[in-house]
């Protein structure tokens, strides 16, 4: 079935469809306009839309706290392994199910689909959207590691279904759309990488590069490399004094010669956003040497502010970082990670970096995500404009 031919109240009437707005669905589980849903990524496309002209309809199939606790803990019972109940059958009837019944309400032209832990309607007009597909998440993630092979494959089976409904499945990242195609045989002109935005609006700064200033951001301090950062840098520091590194995120209590430790800052507070701003207008260099980054939206705020990373080959971070706005280095890779803090404590490598982070950022804002979600949902932009193209 060609994409033109799938159900949607846009396929009887094209005519119809651009004189009356467009309204767009996304569905998540978890509030779409919240900051803390998939990593903000919901609430930026909701903005993006939004900024187009674009009629949203933000659409959580979270149940009740209570109700969502005794779903999971039923449905990880047979295996005895709660890592399953996101994927198991009894939870995906559930979520599938309440999203039938939100897309019916919403009476949207399209719908974004954010995972594959639920199905929506197979006459809907549906782009699904992920950061990393199940077969990557259970090879290199230390999370979906962990689930059972049977509730695995149960997952897989399904994801497979949902994938043949869309219009297009769309990724963050090249890396995912190569396991989109490679992994689970979706059509190469069915998939296409849209990226993602940022979520602090850092922007380009004249800033002082002649004394190495290095940043990290992450939460999740093991999975983000912190360790494996603050060995390397102590290293970097012996041979360079004046060198420093601000620390941002879930970090034990430390203490460490030429570290600053600022515990996690939430964008939600503007002091404490206005702290995370001026750290990356200070920075040289932002460094996040994750064991698997599915994407890394720090990276894509790097970029904004002008200065280049250091991070993960593992994921999607190549794609953002390019090929020349700073380095990839292989997970647990210490002896790397060193000579890349090295090269980029040069201020004129640094500096020559980082003007070619600033003028990659530009392709990864929320409004040219949300142009390209509309693009493979074949619709139209409000105003007419060309849509931006697929990554």
């Amino acid at each position: 079935m060609s994409h033109a031919e799938r159900g949607s109240p846009l396929d009887s009437s094209a005519s119809d469809a651009r004189s009356r707005p467009v309204r767009v669905a996304v569905v998540s589980v978890g509030d779409p306009r919240s900051p803390s849903t998939w990593s903000g990524v919901t609430a930026g496309i909701l903005d993006g839309l939004a900024e187009l002209g674009v009629y949203t309809a933000p659409l959580d199939l979270s149940l009740p706290r209570h109700v969502e606790q005794a779903m999971l803990a039923a449905a990880a019972a047979p295996t005895r392994n709660r890592y399953d109940a996101e994927g198991a059958t009894l939870t995906s009837r559930v979520r599938s199910l309440q999203a039938r019944r939100a897309c019916a309400r919403a009476q949207a032209d399209g719908v974004i689909q954010i995972g594959t832990t639920f199905a929506l309607p197979r006459n809907a007009r549906y782009v699904t959207l992920e950061d990393m597909t199940l077969r990557q998440a259970v090879a290199v993630h230390p999370v979906f590691s962990r689930m059972s092979a049977a509730a695995t494959e149960r997952w897989e089976r399904r994801r497979v279904g949902i994938y043949a409904a869309a219009r297009t499945c769309t990724a963050a990242s090249r890396w995912t759309a190569d396991s989109l195609s490679g992994d689970y045989g979706v059509a190469r002109e069915r998939v296409a990488v849209v990226g993602f935005g940022a979520n602090h609006r850092a922007i380009a700064v004249q800033r002082d590069w002649s004394t190495p200033r290095f940043l990290f951001v992450g939460i999740d301090w093991e999975r983000k490399g912190g360790p494996q950062l603050l060995r390397a840098f102590a290293r970097l520091h012996s041979a360079n004094p004046a060198a420093k590194l601000d620390v941002i995120g879930g970090h034990p209590p430390l203490r460490q010669d030429g570290v600053s430790f600022h515990g996690v800052l939430s964008q939600q507070r503007e002091d404490e956003r206005e702290v995370v701003l001026d750290l990356f207008a200070r920075a040289t260099c932002f460094v996040m040497p994750s064991l698997v980054e599915p994407f890394g939206i720090a990276y894509v705020e790097a970029a904004s502010a002008g200065i280049p990373s250091i991070g993960s080959s593992v994921g999607g971070p190549r794609d953002v970082i390019g090929p020349r706005g700073g380095i990839v280095v292989a997970p647990n890779d210490e002896p790397a990670l060193l000579d890349a803090m090295l090269r980029l404590a040069n201020p004129e490598t640094a500096r020559r970096m980082g003007d070619a982070a600033a003028e990659r950022a530009p392709l990864y804002t929320w409004p040219k995500v949300a142009e390209r979600l509309l693009c493979a949902l074949g619709l139209p932009a409000p105003d007419g404009r060309e849509l931006a193209a697929f990554l």
